[in-house]
């Protein structure tokens, strides 16, 4: 059973944000199990660096490191968080990318109010997303905002499932 209604569809720009922002969440969860959020101390560069030298894409990815291993603390070396911590970061550049154009897509005139308030939530949710990202690393993961940088994301993700929920009681609208 399909969870939109018959004779509704979900447009392609919204489902493809709503998948986009799945894949950051997921590697938002990466970098914290693996102790990678404080790799990068200093934003916008990573270890002084645009692109560190240091990192080890290969070893920070891979998912399943066999049975018996102390995860306290992590298993991986300091380039391989590096690794982690800079590719969250990419992916929250694509991400914000992404989303702020599609906030602007269902912000645009013509489409009706819902949509309008649903792409709004989605503007807002994702720049209090990058804001309090960019935040937790320039003060060092303070609990506080590590804390809100997870309630944000799950903001964001409510605001995705609006948007999708919205559009897909919007029928006859012409998709960008």
């Amino acid at each position: 059973a399909s969870i939109v209604p018959p004779g509704r569809r979900v447009p392609w720009l919204a489902v493809s944000g709503l998948v986009i922002l799945g894949l950051q969440i997921a590697l938002g969860g990466w970098t914290s199990s693996n102790y990678a959020a404080l790799a990068c101390p200093d934003i916008p560069t990573c270890q002084g660096e645009w692109w560190p030298v240091e990192s080890n894409f290969a070893e920070g990815f891979i998912l399943w490191r066999g049975l018996g291993i102390n995860y306290e603390f992590g298993v991986l070396d300091a380039p391989s968080r590096v690794a982690i911590h800079s590719a969250h970061r990419l992916g929250a550049l694509a991400t914000f990318t992404v989303l702020l154009l599609i906030g602007l897509r269902f912000r645009a005139g013509g489409l009706g109010a819902p949509l309008r308030q649903a792409g709004t939530l989605v503007l807002g949710a994702v720049t209090l997303q990058v804001l309090i990202g960019a935040g937790t690393v320039w003060f060092g993961l303070p609990l506080t905002l590590a804390t809100a940088h997870n309630a944000a994301a799950a903001l964001l993700l409510l605001a995705m499932i609006n948007l999708n929920h919205t559009a897909s009681f919007t029928a006859n609208q012409r998709w960008a």
